[in-house]
């Protein structure tokens, strides 16, 4: 079985001013990347793969370093793209479901849905290469198009609202399908 484990990366310092995807990790993301790097030895990883995002590279280089791994930066699992920031947690949750709801349209100039998916879907193919177990470090957004493209999920906005920060699940390519629901890392990590 080839699996793949799906990893959001962890807190970032958010920048108002600054483009979401220059974002670096917060104190807490570094302590947080940490935690999650100790839970991952279990994972046995032969591969770590990352967003070419910095909170996602920051996040798998330490879950690299603990496995012996080296990462490999891939483009396409950037985070699925807005142009502009809000700041308002409301607008921001509307803003997220109109784009799931309309995977196939550009909501208030988003990328879209199905344009993010496909181009995860076509990153993924690198890591198809093996070797497995694998680690891909992304994003919420997008690591959400991508199951609503290869799975049936019923409301794509409630599984992205699952997704913690970080976060991870267990993906058989094989089957394309979750063989473990997302989790974070438990009380006090």
């Amino acid at each position: 079985m080839r699996h793949v484990y799906l990893v959001r990366h962890a807190s970032p310092t958010i920048q108002p001013n600054v483009p979401a995807e220059e974002w670096t990790l917060s104190e807490r993301g570094i302590e947080e990347s940490r935690a999650l790097a100790r839970i991952s030895v279990g994972w046995n990883l032969a591969a770590v793969y990352s967003s070419v995002e910095p909170k996602a590279q920051a996040t798998a280089l330490v879950i690299g370093d603990a496995a012996g791994q080296p990462v490999r930066v891939v483009e396409g699992f950037q985070e699925l793209r807005f142009d502009r920031w809000i700041p308002n947690a409301d607008e921001f949750a509307a803003m997220i479901r109109g784009i799931f709801r309309q995977p196939s349209a550009s909501v208030h100039g988003a990328e879209r849905a199905d344009a993010a998916a496909a181009r995860f879907d076509a990153a993924v193919r690198i890591v198809e290469e093996g070797p497995f177990p694998a680690a891909v470090v992304s994003h919420g957004r997008v690591i959400t198009a991508y199951l609503s493209q290869i799975q049936e999920v019923d409301e794509p906005f409630d599984l992205w609202r699952s997704i913690p920060m970080p976060g991870w699940a267990c993906l058989d390519l094989d089957a394309s399908k979750l063989i473990a629901p997302f989790q974070g890392l438990p009380e006090g990590a």
